[in-house]
């Protein structure tokens, strides 16, 4: 049954649906006024969003009584087009090729689907029941995705920041990529990378390789030498997968943000590809150092940040091998694998091997959005999953699963230019990188980006306290704690220096 509409008794549009009036028919805008004078919002929202719309005659009223706010709405039908202008954003949930959930997160990121107000037209949620639930369903989503991701963020800032520092202190010879035309084929570490080994052997002339940090292992155990490997995780068990570069010694340029955990000895003796997300604290320290460098985007994972690093460097095809993405019966990863050759040695027969990999074959929410990010990103048909016929239990949107005979038929022309290294010798001494280092923070310490990277929970109450009687409070929260971030990463710092 599709959306009547008529004219109100004051002369404006409304409309029903299933017999249920989604507005007045007699004063429209004054029923919008009147809802908005009446929504309970205890904060200064930057974005708002209203569900079911409509024709949306809220939307002026939003505008004037929150005059700041990103106004943002969801509409249960497409017959409600004409009004898209009244908003700056609005969402459909008839458009299910990307999940809701991901486009609001794609649209306000996590700090600002934290600041939103959230609200829903009543008449709507009556009209049109299951819409409804979807897009509450979505929103729910989004939010819990933001919450961890800005929960991750708190956690990891400090020791981000002290990989920033230790970056600039220990980097000594970097190199940076000239743009080419040849393919790239880019290797993780899913179970489904060890069908293509003898592939990659077999073609190894035809394309430039790219290793993610946990796929180094499997590759140079089989003689496959990467161009280069790949590495953005902070934590502390990512440097693990880059020990075998440096026990080996196999002079593979190692591309790097400089939040990344990596150990110092390899920083200054391999070659280091700078990887620029153009943001945050990690940028002050490039700057501020002169550090040559590519740009990339931040990603949840490392596969995400290599997919687009190599179409950036590449009017190339890309072609993704162990990008399994789902739950394995068995390792989650190829073998070897630096990880399980450590973990391997607290097996026992109460602890068994059977009993710590079982985890891996359960769903996985990390892995849900990972798949999620990849089958809603628009890789301009350049992006293949490939493997040697890998029964996937999973798809990724528009990236089509392809086998090597397919790489084959693509691959012949041998014009093709790979992506070329140019390199640089950084002389700056130990002493003279810590006193900048001190000097960078100092100065920095109250620069409102670094708090927003430092203490991210603190920057959003803040934000959201603004023009309130509880603003100086948040205020005066963010001061102390920028205080104790800046002692806790000098003294850890000014330990490692020492060590």
């Amino acid at each position: 049954m599709s959306i009547t509409f008529t004219k109100s008794a004051n002369g404006e549009a409304t409309c029903s649906y299933n017999s249920i009036r989604l507005h007045s028919a007699y004063n429209p805008s004054r029923e919008a006024e009147r809802f908005v004078q009446n929504v309970n919002c205890d904060f200064n929202p930057k974005y708002i969003l209203l569900t079911g719309a409509a024709l949306s005659y809220c939307a002026g009223y939003f505008k004037k009584y929150f005059p700041s706010a990103i106004l943002c709405a969801i509409q249960f039908s497409e017959d409600f087009k004409p009004a898209e202008k009244l908003w700056n954003k609005t969402f459909y949930t008839t458009q299910n090729e990307i999940p809701l959930s991901e486009q609001i997160y794609s649209y306000m990121g996590e700090e600002g689907v934290v600041s939103c107000f959230f609200t829903a037209w009543q008449p709507s949620e009556k009209a049109f029941p299951k819409e409804n639930e979807y897009a509450w369903k979505q929103i729910k989503n989004a939010v819990i995705k933001s919450r961890n991701v800005l929960a991750t963020r708190s956690f990891f800032a400090k020791r981000w920041v002290r990989n920033a520092m230790r970056f600039c202190m220990f980097l000594k010879r970097t190199c940076i990529l000239k743009k080419g035309s040849s393919p790239i084929v880019i290797c993780a570490s899913g179970p489904s990378l060890k069908t293509s080994l003898p592939y990659l052997s077999k073609y190894r002339d035809r394309f430039f390789l790219i290793a993610v940090s946990s796929a180094l292992y499997p590759l140079v155990n089989n003689s496959i030498i990467p161009d280069l490997c790949i590495s953005t995780d902070g934590g502390y068990w990512a440097k693990h997968h880059l020990s075998h570069a440096l026990v080996n010694n196999y002079d593979i340029p190692i591309a790097l943000s400089p939040e990344s955990a990596c150990y110092a000895q390899i920083m200054h003796e391999h070659k280091i590809m700078p990887l620029s997300y153009g943001d945050g604290i990690s940028e002050t320290f490039m700057h501020d150092f002169k550090i040559p460098s590519m740009p990339a985007y931040r990603n949840g994972t490392v596969s995400g940040t290599a997919a687009q690093f190599a179409l950036s460097v590449t009017d190339g095809n890309i072609f993704f091998c162990g990008l399994d993405l789902a739950p394995a019966n068995g390792y989650p990863h190829t073998q070897p694998n630096e990880l399980e050759v450590f973990n391997k040695t607290s097996d026992n027969r109460i602890k068994n091997l059977e009993t710590r990999i079982y985890p891996s074959s359960r769903p996985s929410s990390a892995l849900n959005i990972y798949k999620s990010w990849f089958s809603s990103s628009n890789f301009d048909k350049r992006l293949f999953r490939l493997s040697d016929n890998f029964r996937f239990n999973n798809s990724l949107g528009k990236i089509q699963d392809v086998d090597w005979n397919f790489f084959e038929m693509n691959t012949h022309d041998a014009s093709k230019l790979k992506p070329e290294f140019y390199s640089s010798e950084n002389n700056i001494g130990y002493k003279e990188s810590y006193t900048k280092i001190k000097y960078i923070v100092e100065s920095n310490i109250h620069n409102k980006n670094w708090i927003r990277e430092a203490v991210p929970a603190d920057y959003i109450v803040y934000e959201r306290c603004a023009g309130m009687d509880s603003e100086s409070e948040a205020a005066k929260k963010v001061h102390s704690d920028m205080q104790t971030f800046y002692k806790d990463i000098m003294r850890t710092f000014s330990k490692e220096r020492q060590s």
